[in-house]
């Protein structure tokens, strides 16, 4: 069957097939645990930058006709929910504000205000800031809970839409941040929509009054009443109230899911306006309510136009205490005996949460024609405008069956019957999807990975949609060699559950880092000097149930302090670990003179500047003690080298070295300066050592290769007749006395 709802009227077409009546629905369960850490609420962005103090100026509007506007509701007809405010349009440019000049920034600030309204709420219409602008709705005499969170860019829903809180008063206010170095040079939304409060549903100390019953009279039913909330939300330019409840799943897997009326919540668009107070009661029997504990926003799961019956799933961080309803899929008999729990708001416009007492009636054509209603015959207690969506509990096993659609009960009607969407129709009509989801909360594509022994490899990059619970917090292992720098980038709503994040060496180790701020997002960098390559991750809930992230992250080796000249390595003699694997390609090109046969490549070099202790030999060596093809030149040491400077002496693979190592040796005085280059001969790069070492001169060794040959005798031979540095005696003249002392040096060096 189809219903249609149309100004509170249900015509009912076609009817569909529904399940066998046995109930397999799930039991209820909670209360939810306190958190383990109580953390501050964040601040407002004037309490943030400290100037909290400077009032703003302000918009004051007129009142409006209380009467007249009570005039056009009908408190009596559930199958609407009650109004108690109205939008009106309000322009604010940027000179209705005043700016004031914060660290890093400024802050725009603007009241708004209304004569006489007893609620109020700012709704932002076209929100668009530029990255690190922040705004805020504040609600500035609201105690407990100021603002919805710090919105930024387009707002919590992505789409310019954004929302502050109910509050009592008329007192509304937008704080914005613009960070220095932005302009602006007018507001950043399009459209302003002050929500006036003609009907007080804001109670702070109001006890039962008229026909209302107090739930705490009644300790049996205490866990539902943790589990039901008034709800205020706004849809078509108007403000309204009706009543939910939180629902389990069959895996009791603390999904937020909130169950009401279709005719209460039916878009996305309505579920981005909710706001939802738990604990709207007494405490003792026939005490003073509390305030209750509000949560905000929530995603629409499914509605079931057919049965009056919606799911929404909260975004907001659950409070401690709340309680999951069990549900049945089955239609209790006639005559069942049944209690509803709701938020009645009509006769006593703030009247806290109320409880109902009834006797399953035989009819259910009631909400329009066909069997989709359970109808009540109340034997203590009533409804009112404000029950709508409310749950009924058969007695037996305190498991809700339908949720409050129509009726005509009331303060002067206490004989008059109310209708319930049954709840079976929906779960059991296949394409609700009620059944599925209520089967367990959904999860990210990269669970199961809820324990460290379970943490899952990713790699660097971004992933998004990623789901973390209370009873499923999520582990990574994320590749990070020793050494490298991790860089973490996370996007969430604080407002919807205080996401925190730990990193560790090993599972069960202590934490090397722990993030528990109490903002939107969180962004840090991590330098791992564990021996391990791999770092682990754990993203928890610190408050809340259930939030959604995206992960962003990369890994990155910092280059060697020592990558160009410019910052060379200062050395004597000395034995030096050396990587080269991340280092970079520095100038000058080699020239051709450096060419053993292999070409004149020297990539991912290395640079130090070595004084000479005393005169002698130099000896720069990775002869077999390099991972990597190396290759090393030497320059005097004046300035660093460029194109035109001459290489002293350079070595691609040395004699006698294994795995393409080399060596080098120079001439060189003492106190004497030199620039030496280690690199690969390739794109390969490794680890390994280069010793720096003073050898004494050899005499005869005229090419500095270490030994007394050939080369050496052509060299003597070209200085035949005149000095230079074949003159080994120090005579003045290359002769045979120097061919004597160069055969009798010949072979190696010692």
């Amino acid at each position: 069957m189809k219903l249609i709802a149309s100004f509170g009227l249900f015509v009912l077409t076609a009817s569909p097939a529904f399940a066998a009546n046995v109930d397999t629905g799930p039991n209820g369960h909670g209360p939810l645990p306190p958190p383990a850490i109580e953390k501050p609420a964040p601040l407002i962005l004037s309490q943030q930058h400290g100037s909290w103090f400077i009032p703003p100026p302000a918009i004051l509007l007129g009142a409006m006709n209380h009467v007249a506007l009570m005039a056009q509701d009908d408190p009596s007809d559930k199958s609407v929910p009650l109004r108690f405010g109205v939008e009106r349009a309000v322009n604010v440019s940027l000179a209705d504000g005043q700016w004031v000049t914060v660290n890093g920034g400024r802050i725009w600030s603007v009241e708004i205000d209304a004569m006489n309204a007893v609620n109020s709420r700012i709704h932002l219409s076209g929100l668009d800031m530029a990255e690190g602008q922040e705004l805020a709705i504040v609600s500035p005499d609201e105690e407990s809970q100021q603002m919805n969170g710090i919105l930024e860019r387009q707002g919590n829903f992505g789409n310019g839409e954004a929302f502050g809180l109910f509050a009592p008063g008329g007192r509304q206010r937008i704080e914005w941040f613009v960070p220095e170095g932005q302009s602006a040079t007018a507001v950043p939304f399009s459209a302003v929509a002050y929500s006036y409060g003609y009907r007080d549903v804001m109670d702070t100390s109001t006890s039962e009054a008229g026909c209302s019953i107090d739930p705490a009279c009644y300790s049996a039913w205490l866990n539902e009443t943790s589990a039901c909330a008034k709800l205020l939300f706004t849809d078509a330019g108007a403000s309204y109230t009706c009543t939910g409840q939180l629902v389990a799943t069959t895996a009791a897997d603390e999904t937020p899911y909130l169950s009401t009326a279709n005719h209460c919540f039916s878009t996305q668009t309505v579920a981005n306006t909710l706001q939802a107070y738990f604990f709207k009661r007494a405490a003792t029997c026939n005490g003073t309510a509390a305030t209750g504990t509000m949560v905000s926003t929530a995603d629409l799961a499914a509605t079931w136009l057919t049965s009056d019956c919606t799911l929404l799933m909260i975004k907001g961080a659950l409070p401690t205490g709340v309680y999951w309803v069990g549900w049945s899929n089955a239609n209790p008999a006639n005559g069942t005996a049944s209690t509803g729990i709701h938020h009645p708001a009509a006769s006593n416009f703030n009247a806290p949460q109320a409880i109902s007492f009834a006797n399953k009636a035989a009819t259910s054509a009631f909400c329009g024609t066909g069997s989709n209603w359970s109808v009540m015959s109340w034997t203590s207690g009533i409804t009112e405008g404000g029950s709508s969506g409310s749950a009924i509990y058969q007695n037996s096993d305190h498991k809700l069956y339908g949720v409050l659609t129509c009726g005509s009960s009331g303060c002067t009607n206490t004989a008059g019957q109310d209708g319930y969407g049954r709840w079976d129709v929906a779960v059991n009509a296949p394409a609700s999807n009620f059944a599925t989801l209520l089967a367990a909360g959904s999860d990210d594509t990269l669970d199961q990975n809820d324990t460290c022994a379970t943490a899952k490899a990713v790699a660097a990059g971004t992933y998004s949609n990623l789901v973390v619970k209370r009873l499923d917090e999520d582990w990574y292992s994320i590749p990070v060699v020793s050494g490298a720098t991790l860089t973490v980038s996370m996007t969430f709503t604080h407002a919807y559950g205080d996401v925190d994040v730990q990193l560790f060496e090993t599972c069960g180790g202590a934490a090397l880092l722990s993030r528990t701020a109490t903002t939107n997002n969180e962004s840090f960098t991590f330098t791992n000097n564990t021996a391990s390559n791999a770092i682990l991750m754990r993203v928890y809930l610190a408050t809340g149930t259930r939030n959604t992230y995206s992960l962003t992250f990369s890994s990155s080796v910092p280059t060697p302090a020592n990558d160009s000249c410019a910052t060379a390595t200062a050395t004597g003699v000395a034995s030096l670990a050396i990587s080269n694997v991340n280092a970079t390609d520095a100038p000058p090109a080699l020239p051709a003179s450096c060419d053993e046969g292999n070409g004149v490549v020297i990539a991912k070099d290395l640079w130090y500047k070595f004084t000479a202790p005393s005169a002698g030999r130099a000896v720069a060596s990775t002869c077999g003690t390099a991972t990597f093809d190396s290759r090393i030149v030497i320059y005097p040491g004046s300035a660093c080298p460029d194109s035109t400077t001459a290489v002293t002496a350079c070595s691609d693979n040395g004699s006698g070295c294994s795995g393409s190592t080399s060596y080098v040796r120079w001439q060189a005085s003492a106190g004497s300066v030199w620039y030496v280059r280690v690199g690969s001969a390739n794109t390969t790069g490794g680890t390994g050592t280069l010793s720096l070492s003073m050898q004494p001169n050899c005499t005869g060794d005229l090419s500095n290769n270490g030994n007394v040959a050939g080369d050496d005798l052509g060299i003597m031979l070209s200085y035949w007749g005149v000095g230079g540095p074949a003159d080994l005696n120090g005579d003045g003249t290359t002769n045979g006395a120097d061919l004597g002392i160069l055969l009798a040096a010949w072979g190696a060096c010692p």
